[in-house]
């Protein structure tokens, strides 16, 4: 058994390796021949004029007299990152109304009366997310529907014209150029994926991180008034309304749809979360996160009737939607709210039936409807997300996912479709993630369905090791451009993230690749969420040994840079031993015993040093304290007296 483990372990390497180039680095940037000019939406050639000449520029910034806030940022960006690379200062100025002059050399971005001039067509199909971006003359005109995709519009001028690129909150590229060319933009660009969120600690805690990966973030709101599992917990409390019991089921854990007395109160609660969340445009009435339904006379009458839980929360949506926006229009009709509902669990199967003669989900209600303002928040939490959708073995999900798109699309409401899909292991935080190549045939196929907006929920309760950095990199990329090719994309992310180290780093994410299948063929290993990925079986000690034996080999290739640059030694050491924290904690947990006295010490002093250092505090959803464990370890290791 232990001969074939080796083996496998050599195999593993040599399946998916892949020869990385090695970087050179400046503070908080790294430097190198990038394969990533094949990550940009399309070429786009010199005009033989500059935008920057021996350091200077006569370039401005014109952004809207009354531009918002992501405007503002998008302005300040291009600003900063073109005085980082070339020294060269634009200034940002007010629109003046002066309008289209091709002459002016100006980036005007946003609705300013220089895009009204100049024939740039901002059109609905770009989104929330994409924009328009023309060279005329010697300007260059930034079109999109916000600031959002103004941002992303001039993150991907940056790429072009400096090779900038954000591959972690601690790592941005960008070159050195006195000179900049004046590129000639033509570009319509529509992302894969209009509005997307990963619920990540990393993009959580650094809205700034997050914008420049292209996310609409939850915390804080922002495009939502309320968020979550909301129908009691942010809506009706039991601690205020617990008196009203046929508000809810029994238990009261979950709301009675029926009734008509509990309908008007949330329509009031939600009108006061709008008046206090001025800029939010979705209410979520999600129902909370149980199984329980009310078992009520007349709501298993309703289900009945609209063809399950899925169409009783439709309708009451619509019903709540209906109430709302008669009062928006009467006191705030420059307000758009979109109203949307879960499609979970209880709820995920859509009130349809196949017909077989078209192919097509029909409603099963006569009376069925959705409202232009209501939307499905549809999340396939039973899912493999280690196949795609399109896999056999997803085709519940599928069959689940096309139901709620043939009967929204049959009210003309196609592009009400939202998903709320995962990327974790719910129950075992600290084995390596390895889905990271089926994320961009998962987005595709949302995109398929004419997909709006994607929130992955993945860890946001802790940092995690297990290239956590990368799954964040791989996700916003993929998301934004489906098309993309993942190994391209890990390829580029590893060589600048871990500089001289990266040959040793791309076999460590190819071992995970290849060992995961192996798991899958021979121990029904698979990607749902609720799979306990950190049993002793699926991580004999001569497998972790082998990771970290990687993991040092990494470090090694490192030992250059401690005498020509210390503080990116320290930086890329640091990031490899971030890695360490999956391995030792696998050992610690699942086969101590097989280690000597003076490894146990050596890898408790990593373990306790770096899992401080990153924030890593859980080690499942359910919250196993990660200091309390190492804690543990230390008495066990070192004796209680040390």
């Amino acid at each position: 058994m232990k001969k074939r483990i080796i083996s496998l372990l050599a195999a593993c390497v040599l399946t998916f390796s892949f020869a990385v180039g090695c970087a050179k680095n400046k503070t908080e940037t790294t430097k190198q021949t990038t394969k990533s000019q094949s990550l940009l939406p399309e070429s786009v050639k010199s005009t033989g004029k500059k935008l920057v000449e021996n350091g200077t520029t006569e370039y401005s910034i014109i952004v809207p007299s009354s531009a918002d806030d992501l405007t503002m940022t998008a302005a300040q960006e291009l600003k900063n990152f073109i005085q980082q690379s070339s020294g060269a200062e634009m200034q940002i100025v007010k629109d003046d109304g002066a309008g289209f002059d091709p002459e002016r050399k100006v980036v005007s971005i946003g609705d300013t009366s220089f895009l009204s001039g100049s024939g740039v067509k901002v059109t609905s199909d770009v989104g929330n997310s994409g924009y328009v971006m023309k060279r005329i003359g010697n300007a260059i005109v930034i079109g999109a529907n916000n600031g959002n995709g103004s941002c992303g519009a001039v993150y991907d001028m940056l790429h072009y014209l400096i090779g900038f690129e954000t591959y972690a909150s601690d790592e941005l590229y960008f070159e050195s150029k006195s000179d900049i060319d004046l590129l000639d933009f033509d570009i319509k660009f529509i992302p894969t994926i209009d509005m997307r969120s990963i619920l990540l600690k990393s993009l959580s805690a650094d809205t700034t991180f997050a914008r420049r990966m292209g996310m609409y973030q939850v915390p804080g709101l922002g495009i939502w008034v309320t968020f979550g599992h909301t129908v009691i917990s942010n809506y009706l409390p039991t601690e205020k309304y617990g008196s009203h019991t046929d508000w809810y089921n029994g238990a009261k854990n979950q709301v009675c749809y029926s009734n008509e007395e509990m309908r008007l109160e949330m329509v009031e609660v939600i009108k006061s979360r709008i008046v206090s969340n001025p800029n939010g445009r979705f209410v979520m009435i999600g129902h909370e996160d149980n199984f329980a339904m009310c078992e009520c006379t007349k709501c298993i009458a309703a289900r009945e009737l609209m063809g399950g839980y899925g169409g009783q929360e439709l309708d009451f949506t619509n019903k709540v939607a209906k109430d709302v926006s008669a009062w928006l229009q009467d006191n705030y009709p420059e307000r758009e709210i979109e109203f949307l509902f879960f499609a979970y669990q209880t709820s995920s199967e859509p009130p349809a039936k196949l017909n077989e003669k078209t192919g097509k989900y029909e409603p099963v209600w006569k009376d069925f409807d959705v409202r232009k303002d209501v939307s499905v928040f549809y999340c396939p939490i039973e899912s493999d997300f280690s196949k795609p959708l399109t896999d056999p073995i997803n085709s519940p999900q599928y069959n689940q996912l096309k139901g709620w798109y043939d009967i929204f699309a049959s009210k003309g409401c196609e592009k009400n479709i939202k998903i709320w899909t995962y990327s974790l292991a719910a129950n075992s935080y600290m084995a390596p993630q390895y889905e990271f190549g089926t994320y961009g045939d998962h987005y595709k196929t949302f995109e398929s369905w004419g997909v709006s907006y994607v929130l992955d929920q993945s860890v946001y309760d802790t940092a995690l090791p297990g290239l956590e950095e990368l799954k964040v990199y791989g996700q916003a990329k993929l998301m934004r451009r489906g098309d993309l090719n993942y190994d391209d994309i890990a390829e580029d992310f590893i060589s600048h993230y871990y500089g001289l180290a990266a040959n040793s780093m791309s076999k460590y994410h190819n071992f995970f690749r290849s060992y995961y299948k192996y798991l899958e063929e021979t121990q029904s290993f698979n990607g749902k969420i609720t799979m306990v990925t950190d049993q002793p079986e699926f991580w004999p000690i001569d497998v972790i040994r082998y990771m970290m034996n990687l993991l040092e080999e990494a470090i090694s290739d490192l030992e250059p840079l401690r005498a020509t640059d210390p503080e990116r030694y320290e930086t890329l050491v640091s990031r490899i031993r971030k890695e360490q924290v999956s391995p030792i904690y696998l050992a610690f947990k699942n086969d101590m015993n097989a280690l000597s006295s003076e490894q146990k010490k050596e890898w408790w002093n990593i373990l306790s040093v770096y899992t401080k250092k990153f924030d890593i505090v859980a080690t499942r959803e359910s919250y196993v304290d990660m200091a309390a464990l190492v804690e543990r370890w230390r008495g066990e290791i070192f004796g209680r007296g040390e």
